[in-house]
């Protein structure tokens, strides 16, 4: 179904766009500080031993073990700041772009190929998991490998690359649970497009079987409400469209607790429609053929996931639906380089990855478009001189209080002694109603980007109520707060 010669030029454009794959993940791999999960891995998931390190994921992560033991390993050589830990996921997203060109080179041309590499070495949002320090890279590259032996075993027929196809999968299903409705799409393809080889089928099929079931008790083990609560609470069309933009935009919604950006998509979705009008209309049967198992993957990972939130387990959130992004990807690079409209196709291509380059760019100058800057928060802070409370939202709680002493600790009742109270939040009108205890008066507010640092202060140290703090204004809803400059900083910790 390819032309799997790989001709000089071809290899050179590939190795082009690998080293632009890695140039736009690793330039920027530093610039933002660790988000909320980054610092569930960094500091709770793998500083310990090795056992220590799988018995946390399994006490407190919702996802299987396999990053989380190469993670453990990398930070061991590399430690754990921003650059050394991420640049795993970096890595990782880097080489799935040669792993999307011989998966779209299998499905349709090397044309096709280099369009996918191209579009995974700059998509936003391949990029801003590769630059996390969390399973997601893994799981697109061991899920594009899956797919591309996929394709290879329903040409060749061979049990090498049905093996093949087992481990790639096996590895996916160890790294997110998701990755199960991108491989049993696959298994059941392979089941009825090969049932001439079920004694080769067979027993790779039987083999992810094996190690799904042996995921099942670290399933169970991890099931709390309280990891995924939160996703709920917005409609699932929201959630869909989210993700839609998200694939199309990066993370410039809800992630980075900013609304949704629906505007940045707006010309990479035209592009990416015509790029699917261009392979209904202007392809050939045979890449119309060869985009079909690619989509079919695409498409199974959200009505699969969909249908499961409809049966009441909901985990629909733009990162989990990720399994789907690298297959709908060769799809619009196979309709770009359909046989019919060559010329329009490349130039559509190339109008799509310039946006896509630009816009990177553009994050990684744009602090308003970044994760919130906890790294800069924690220096205006500064160490404690006082008994203090920093009042901020949920998921800035963890990250404030990594870069923070390492006396602070989160407080959830009582009555607290304190002479300073910080709230950090969205920019808020200078006139708010504060019901503070009348002690306190506000000496300090400092705009840092989008978010805004107000400092309270006592004469004297006040006991305040942890109902008070939890009821200030953050603009994000205020029930993260951190206290330090204690003498027991801990108290009222679970």
């Amino acid at each position: 179904m390819s032309d799997r010669r790989a001709k000089p030029a071809v290899l050179w454009a590939l190795g082009a766009l690998v080293a632009l794959g890695l140039a736009v993940r690793f330039a920027s791999l530093g610039v933002q500080s660790y988000h909320h999960d980054e610092v569930i891995t960094v500091a709770r998931v793998i500083p310990g031993g090795f056992g220590e390190m799988l018995h946390s994921v399994k006490a407190s992560e919702s996802n299987p073990p396999l990053y989380y033991v190469l993670a453990w390993g990398w930070a061991k050589a590399f430690g754990t700041g921003e650059v050394g830990m991420r640049s795993l996921s970096a890595l990782l997203g880097a080489a799935t772009v040669p792993v999307a060109f011989l998966a779209a080179r299998e499905a349709s041309s090397a044309r096709a190929g280099l369009i996918a590499a191209a579009i995974v070495a700059v998509n936003p949002m391949l990029i801003w998991y590769s630059q996390e320090a969390r399973s997601y890279a893994l799981l697109v590259l061991l899920l594009a490998l899956s797919l591309l032996f996929l394709l290879r075993a329903l040409r060749t027929r061979a049990a090498s690359d049905l093996a093949f196809w087992a481990l790639a999968s096996a590895g996916a299903l160890c790294s997110h649970y998701f990755a199960g409705f991108a491989v049993a799409l696959e298994a059941a393809w392979l089941l009825i497009a090969l049932r001439s080889r079920w004694r080769a089928v067979l027993p790779a099929v039987a083999g992810i079987g094996l190690v799904a079931l042996a995921l099942l008790p670290l399933i169970a083990a991890q099931a709390n409400p309280r990891h995924i609560g939160w996703i709920d609470g917005t409609p699932l069309f929201g959630r869909l469209l989210q993700t839609g933009v998200s694939f199309l935009a990066g993370e410039t919604g809800h992630v980075i607790a900013e609304p949704l950006r629906v505007r940045f998509a707006l010309v990479p979705a035209a592009l990416a429609g015509l790029a699917l009008l261009l392979l209904a209309l202007r392809g050939s049967g045979r890449e119309r053929r060869g985009a079909l198992a690619p989509l079919a993957v695409g498409v199974a990972v959200a009505v699969l996931a969909s249908a499961l939130a409809l049966a009441g387990k909901d985990y629909v959130v733009e990162r989990n639906l990720l399994p789907a992004l690298v297959p709908l990807a060769i799809v619009v690079a196979i309709g770009f380089s359909a046989s019919g409209a060559r010329r329009v196709g490349l130039v559509c291509a190339t109008l799509l990855c310039a946006y896509w380059l630009g816009f990177a760019v553009h994050v990684a100058r744009t602090p308003n478009l970044q994760r919130p800057d906890f790294r800069e928060l924690a220096e205006v802070l500064g160490p404690p001189s006082v008994p203090r409370a920093i009042v901020s939202w949920k998921l800035a709680g963890d990250p404030l209080r990594f870069y923070l002493s390492e006396e602070s600790g989160r407080v959830y009742r009582g009555a607290i002694p304190l002479r300073e109270i910080d709230v950090v939040g969205k920019p808020v009108a200078k006139r708010q109603l504060v019901r503070l205890p009348r002690t306190f008066h506000q000496v300090e507010r400092v705009r840092l980007e989008r978010l805004t640092l107000i400092r309270y202060t006592s004469r004297s140290t006040r006991e305040v109520p942890f109902r008070v703090l939890r009821e200030l204004p953050t603009g994000f809803g205020s029930d993260a707060v951190i206290v330090d400059g204690l003498p027991a900083a801990g108290a009222g910790r679970p």
